[in-house]
C-alpha cells in the first residue's frame, strides 16, 4: 500500500526550478518519502505532497557546508498551492545527531505540539558555491548526505512567536553543532583525565581512586553524552579561593566565553574542595537544548599537585545514556562500590531476604541518584526504604544538593492513594516548603504497595531555608489522606468501632466527587445515617430541614433523599414556595449503591419569605412533615401552608376545609436520625430567584 502512494507521488511529473532532469526529481523524492509513515501518507493529495517535498528541496537549492537553512510559515493557496491546519518548520542542514529530537524539544519550549515529522537524509550534489546541481542514489561516495526535516506543528499565526520559535531553533541548531563538532575532543579529555588521578589528597583512599578512574573510563565508552567541557584553576587573592576558567579550553557547549572571568569558592564549595574525593557529580543549574530536555549532569574532577594539594578542575557537561541508565550498579565502577558499602553499614548479608530485597531497591533507585549521593546518604535512605517494608504510610527522604542548589525529595505514599492531584499537591507543598522557584518530578509505580514520588526542588542559590522534615511528613500525610478516609474515621468516632465500620463498608464509597468537595466527612455521617435506615426500613423517600454556619436570617437547607429517582423540581418548588419559602439555589449529587441502584441527595438553599431568623430545631419536623404531606397527596397544597413556620402550627391545622382540622395529635419524627448543626460549603446555583 505504502509503495502505491510513493509511485503515485512519482507519477505527478511536477518540475522543479532547480533540478533540470527528471531523474534527479525522481531520486529525491524516492529518498524523501523513503521513511514517512504509511499514516502520514495515506488520503493525501499526491500532487500537493509532491509540491511539498519540491518546496523543500527549493529551501535548500544554495547551501554551503556548516550553514544551518531554516523557515517557519503557514501555507496558504495563493503563495502554496494549498492551505493546511498545522504551521510549518523545516530545515536544511549537515547530517549530524540530535537534530530531530533537540528541535522537537524547542517547538514544545513554546507549548506548540509536534504532529508530522518528516526527516530523509538526501544525498545532494553541489558546486563550489553550495549550489545543487543533482541528487544521488543513497550511499554515493561523492555525494554529500544533508538532513531536511520538515516539521508540522500546532498552527501558530503570532508573528511575534513565530520569531521567538525561529530564534530559539536557530540557538539549538548551533548548540547541536558544536557539542557533535567536539564530542570526540571532550571523550579524549575526559579520558586523558583518569592520569591525573595520580595525584591526589593526602590519606585518599587508593580504592576510590581506581573506582573513580574506572568511572571515567566507562563514561567515555558510551556511556555519556558530552555536551560540554572547560578548565578551571585554582588562585587566591587577598585570603579568597576562586575559580578561574581557563583560556582556550572550552569545548562544546562551553566552548563560549565564559560569563565570569572568576568565581569566588562558597562555604559549600570550600567543603568539597577539602573532601578526599576527586570527582564532584551532581546537576548543573541549565536544562540541556541538545538531545532532549533534562537538566544537565555536571562532572567535575578535581585537579591535584603532587602535594596533594586542589589546584583546579576539569569540569564536565551533558547527559547519562540509556545504556547508563539500564545497567545494573553492581557493573558500574564507583556505584559497585558504594552498594558493597551499604550493604557492610546496614550490616545486611546479599543473599538472604532482606538482603534481595535491599539489591532490588538500589537497583531500581534513581540512577542519578546513585552517581550523585555519598555513601552516608545512600546508606540511610535505602535501608529507610527497606524499613518500610511497603507498610501503607507516608514517607520523605531527602538530600541536598552539595552546591545548595536543588532539593532531591523521594516520597513514598501508598499506592492506591496516588493521583495526578496528589502529586500535584505534593510538588507545591514542597515548593513552598524548600522556598522552590521550579520543581521536576519522576514517578515509579510498580508491584510494591507504595508509588515513589522524585522530586527536586530548584532553589535560589545560596538559600538555606528552615527544614523540619516531621512537619512536613505530617503535612504530606494529610494530602494523601482522602475523603473516604476521613468519612471513616468520622464514623468510627461518631458510632463506635463496630457500627462505624459496618456503615464505612456499606456507604464509604457511594459519594460522587461534587458532594465529597461540597461536605465535610463529619457532615457526611448523618447522611449516611439517613441512608442507611431508609433502606432497612424501605423507605423510598425522605427529607430534612437543617442549618449551617454562615446562613444569614430566614436562610435554611432542605435535604431531600430519593432512592432510584431524584424528586422532579416542578413538584417541589410549588410546595416550598406555598410554604413560605424561596428556593435560591439546588445541587443534586447521585450516589451509588453498592447494589448499583442510584440514590440521590438533593440540597437546597431556602430563603424564608419573612426574612427573620428561624428556630429550625423547633419547625423542622413540622416542615418535614407537611411538605412530605403534601407531596403525597394528603394535604393541600395552598397559602395556609405558611403558618407551618410563621405561626408554629401543624400541617393539619393548616387545611382549608373544616373537616380536615381534626383532632390534632403529634406526629413523631419515626425515630430518624437528627442532623445536626454542621458547616457545608455552598454548592453553585443551580435555581436563583423565588419561585
Amino acid at each position: 500500500m505504502r509503495k502505491h502512494i510513493v509511485d503515485a507521488i512519482l507519477a505527478t511529473n511536477l518540475k522543479s526550478r532547480h533540478l533540470s532532469k527528471n531523474a534527479d526529481i525522481r531520486r529525491f523524492l524516492q529518498q524523501y518519502f523513503a521513511t514517512v509513515p504509511y499514516e502520514d501518507l495515506a488520503g493525501r493529495s499526491e500532487e500537493i505532497m509532491a509540491r511539498i517535498a519540491l518546496d523543500h528541496l527549493a529551501l535548500g537549492a544554495v547551501r554551503r557546508e556548516g550553514e544551518a537553512l531554516l523557515r517557519i510559515y503557514n501555507a496558504t493557496e495563493k503563495e502554496h498551492g494549498y492551505a493546511s491546519q498545522y504551521t510549518f518548520v523545516e530545515m536544511v542542514n549537515d547530517d549530524m545527531p540530535f537534530l530531530v529530537d533537540s528541535v522537537a524539544a524547542a517547538i514544545n519550549r513554546h507549548n506548540l505540539g509536534v504532529h508530522i515529522t518528516v526527516h530523509p537524509i538526501i544525498s545532494v550534489r553541489r558546486d563550489k558555491s553550495g549550489k545543487l546541481t543533482g541528487i544521488a542514489d543513497p550511499g554515493d561516495s561523492k555525494a554529500l548526505p544533508e538532513s531536511f526535516i520538515r516539521f508540522a506543528i500546532t498552527r501558530e499565526t503570532d508573528e511575534k512567536t513565530l520569531k521567538q520559535l525561529q530564534r530559539d531553533i536557530r540557538n539549538v541548531l548551533g548548540d547541536v553543532r558544536v557539542a557533535v563538532r567536539d564530542w570526540e575532543a571532550m571523550r579524549e579529555r575526559m579520558r586523558e583525565s583518569c592520569s591525573l588521578l595520580e595525584n591526589g589528597p593526602k590519606g585518599a583512599d587508593p580504592l576510590m581512586r581506581s573506582e573513580s578512574q574506572a568511572l571515567l573510563e566507562w563514561m567515555a565508552d558510551d556511556h555519556f553524552t558530552f555536551l560540554g567541557y572547560r578548565e578551571y584553576k585554582l588562585v587566591s587573592r587577598n585570603g579568597k579561593s576562586f575559580l578561574e576558567p581557563v583560556a582556550g579550553t572550552g569545548l562544546g557547549l562551553l566552548s563560549r566565553k565564559a560569563r565570569k572571568k572568576s568565581t569566588e569558592l562558597t562555604v559549600e564549595m570550600e567543603r568539597l574542595r577539602r573532601s578526599r574525593e576527586w570527582l564532584i557529580m551532581t546537576k548543573a543549574n541549565s536544562v540541556s537544548t541538545v538531545h532532549r530536555p533534562a537538566v544537565l549532569d555536571y562532572v567535575g574532577i578535581k585537579i591535584y599537585d603532587k602535594k596533594g594539594t586542589a589546584v583546579g578542575e576539569r569540569r564536565f557537561i551533558g547527559l547519562l545514556t540509556s545504556i547508563a541508565y539500564n545497567e545494573n550498579p553492581a557493573n558500574i565502577p564507583l556505584l559497585r562500590h558504594k552498594v558493597q558499602q551499604i550493604f557492610e553499614r546496614a550490616n545486611v548479608k546479599p543473599k538472604g531476604h532482606r538482603g534481595k530485597a535491599l539489591l532490588h531497591i538500589i537497583q531500581t533507585y534513581p540512577r542519578e541518584e546513585l552517581f550523585q549521593s555519598s555513601i552516608q546518604d545512600l546508606t540511610r535512605t535505602t535501608i529507610g526504604i527497606l524499613n518500610l517494608q511497603d507498610r501503607q504510610r507516608v514517607k520523605l527522604f531527602l538530600r541536598r544538593d552539595p552546591f545548595h542548589r536543588f532539593f532531591s525529595c523521594l516520597v513514598f505514599v501508598p499506592r492506591e492513594k496516588y493521583t495526578t492531584a496528589v502529586r500535584r499537591r505534593i510538588e507545591a507543598l514542597l515548593k513552598k516548603s524548600f522556598s522552590g522557584i521550579s520543581v521536576d518530578t519522576a514517578v515509579q509505580i510498580s508491584d510494591s504497595a507504595l508509588a515513589r514520588v522524585h522530586i527536586i526542588v530548584r532553589t535560589p542559590e545560596h538559600d538555606q531555608p528552615h527544614i523540619a522534615i516531621d512537619k512536613i511528613e505530617q503535612r504530606l500525610a494529610e494530602i494523601v489522606v482522602t475523603w473516604s478516609d476521613r468519612l471513616r474515621g468520622e464514623l468510627v468516632s461518631t458510632f463506635g468501632n463496630d457500627e462505624g465500620e459496618r456503615l464505612f463498608s456499606s456507604y464509604g464509597s457511594i459519594f460522587p466527587a461534587g458532594f465529597q468537595d461540597d461536605t465535610p466527612p463529619k457532615s457526611a455521617c448523618a447522611d449516611v445515617r439517613i441512608i442507611d435506615k431508609m433502606l432497612q426500613e424501605e423507605i423510598s423517600r425522605q427529607v430534612e430541614l437543617y442549618t449551617a454556619d454562615g446562613l444569614e436570617a430566614g436562610e435554611m437547607r432542605f435535604i431531600v433523599y430519593s432512592l432510584e429517582a431524584p424528586l422532579v423540581l416542578s413538584d417541589a418548588l410549588p410546595i416550598l414556595e406555598r410554604m413560605g419559602a424561596s428556593v435560591h439555589t439546588e445541587h443534586p449529587y447521585e450516589a451509588k449503591l453498592q447494589t448499583g441502584a442510584p440514590f440521590w441527595i438533593q440540597d437546597f438553599h431556602l430563603v424564608h419569605e419573612s426574612a427573620n431568623s428561624i428556630d429550625v430545631d423547633a419547625v423542622s419536623d413540622r416542615f418535614e412533615e407537611c411538605f412530605m404531606a403534601v407531596l403525597s397527596g394528603e394535604a393541600e397544597n395552598d397559602g395556609l401552608n405558611r403558618l407551618i413556620v410563621s405561626a408554629g402550627l401543624h400541617w393539619l391545622l393548616c387545611q382549608a376545609h373544616p373537616a380536615t382540622r381534626r383532632t390534632f395529635q403529634p406526629v413523631l419524627h419515626g425515630g430518624r436520625a437528627r442532623r445536626p448543626r454542621r458547616a457545608r460549603v455552598r454548592p453553585g446555583a443551580a435555581i436563583r430567584g423565588s419561585v
